[in-house]
């Protein structure tokens, strides 16, 4: 029965594990990078709808404005990436799991050039932190795990808040 119980459990914290919210997303870049004031959000919006508004209460509430650019096909990644450093944006956030941005040759753009730029990438896959993103979050019930690539972190010079610390797992790419 105590087996039983445990597996139970155990399952429960797999199938339960999602990732952060937009508020909690926000926070976390807040928290590495305090003076931030703009976000860059990539994502295809046809897959990703309403997800403008979804992040508008979010970011006014932490102080930061979000600028979102549409990429659908692979040919606009660097359209969309060259428009958020014209923007002088603090931090990239890949939104979607399943669109242009995270095909292999996307995700190797955004990464090498956010790095060249020195601006910090949040995704919400631990597997893309691992590839060079500095952080991802998952959730479970009431536990918090923050992903973060120190790599990427001392090449950007950032370190983890204080108040992250115990919750962080580093991965390295």
């Amino acid at each position: 029965m105590k087996k039983a119980i445990f597996l139970l459990i155990f399952f429960q914290s797999l199938v339960f594990a999602q990732k952060g919210t937009p508020l909690q997303y926000l926070y976390l870049m807040k928290s590495f990078k305090p003076e931030i004031q703009k976000v860059g959000v990539i994502c295809d919006l046809s897959r990703n709808r309403g997800i403008v508004e979804k992040l508008q209460r979010p970011a006014f509430s932490i102080g930061v404005k979000i600028i979102v650019v549409d990429v659908r096909e692979l040919k606009d990644v660097s359209r969309g990436f060259e428009e958020l450093v014209n923007n002088s944006v603090d931090f990239i956030w890949i939104f979607s799991e399943d669109d242009v941005s995270t095909q292999p040759v996307a995700r190797e753009y955004i990464f090498k050039n956010a790095l060249l730029k020195k601006i910090p990438v949040a995704v919400s896959n631990l597997e893309l932190v691992k590839e060079g993103a500095l952080f991802s979050l998952e959730v479970s019930g009431e536990e918090i795990k923050v992903y973060v690539n120190n790599k990427v972190a001392s090449a950007l010079q950032l370190t983890v808040p204080e108040n992250y610390k115990e919750r962080v797992q580093y991965v390295a790419n």
